[in-house]
């Protein structure tokens, strides 16, 4: 387990031979913020980054932060990552305009109140879907899959292609093949623990399909930012990393994991077959499952709004 000044001494070291094409997926806030700045800072500006979230205003002042350098270029692009059908719209603009990705951070989040959590309540989103799966998985999971051609491009080039997916790998539990929506399971931490085995198993899919880059599944730890409930906030705060900390540690993993799906700790640190619940048959059945789920909100979104498929 890396230390924080081992971890910013490594991050100091970064320094690509190219200029990376990195997106933040929620770096308006929070984990994604703290990171997309840890990276803007250690390349001294010499970056195309992109913010992908819904706060312009906060996303402006980010890249206010940003140092500035000749060939920087700082963007926002807005994209309500709760609904399937908002996706396709905005990687079908980043695919057609963008040479390649070389890094890909998702942290965009959604948290139940803690009386929410208590009672087992769910605010399903427009496309029937949980609003918290929603964000954390299936909506994250089609922004990968649409821009796995610009990841194969970086790694056609010789660059790296890494991708960084914020969830909490190490805490995975087993899969109700019967319940696969999870319509019928019970219980916060049980729910949980699936959608952390959804996560391990698409992205040990990404990483067969783009041989050489990087999808990893981290656990950043308790971190004090705003989407945690406030009364979590306030008694977790002495035992919480700072967003710029997190920031740090999400870069150093970034930049130090290893090929394949690496599953990593909020040090960076390879959490090996801890919390895995994963496997051939798991993959199957979870990728037929978001398939199918994907598929279907894409369809009812083109049927809203007048487009035959």
């Amino acid at each position: 387990m890396p230390s924080l000044a081992v971890v910013r001494e490594s991050n100091a070291k970064f320094s690509p031979p190219t200029t990376p094409v990195a997106i933040f997926l929620g770096g308006t806030s929070g984990i994604g913020q703290g990171t997309a700045q840890a990276f803007a800072r250690y390349v001294k500006g010499n970056a195309h980054i992109i913010l992908v979230g819904r706060n312009r205003a906060a996303a402006e002042a980010i890249i206010a932060t940003f140092p500035k350098a000749p060939n920087s270029k700082y963007e926002f692009v807005y994209c309500d990552a709760s609904l399937i059908r908002n996706i396709p719209e905005t990687t079908s603009a980043l695919l057609a305009r963008l040479p390649k990705v070389n890094y890909l951070v998702l942290s965009s989040g959604a948290l139940p109140s803690v009386w929410d959590a208590i009672r087992g309540i769910e605010h399903r989103t427009e496309e029937d879907i949980d609003r918290l799966r929603a964000v954390l998985f299936y909506c994250r999971t089609k922004f990968v899959l649409d821009l796995l051609p610009l990841l194969q491009k970086a790694r056609d080039a010789g660059e790296d292609a890494r991708v960084l997916n914020v969830g909490a790998a190490g805490h995975g539990g087993p899969i109700d093949f019967n319940d696969m929506g999870m319509r019928q399971t019970s219980g916060v931490l049980k729910k949980r623990g699936i959608a952390v085995t959804y996560l391990d198993s698409v992205m040990e899919i990404f990483a067969s399909r783009v041989p050489g880059a990087m999808f990893s599944h981290i656990y950043p730890g308790l971190v004090d930012t705003p989407l945690l409930p406030w009364l979590v906030r306030i008694l977790g705060k002495p035992f919480a990393t700072s967003i710029d900390d997190c920031g740090e540690y999400m870069l150093y993993a970034l930049l130090n994991g290893g090929a394949g799906a690496p599953r990593q700790g909020e040090h960076g640190d390879d959490l090996g077959q801890v919390g895995y619940y994963g496997g051939d048959e798991v993959r199957e059945r979870v990728w037929a499952h978001t398939t199918e789920v994907i598929e279907k909100a894409l369809a009812a979104g083109s049927a809203k709004s007048g487009v035959n498929v």
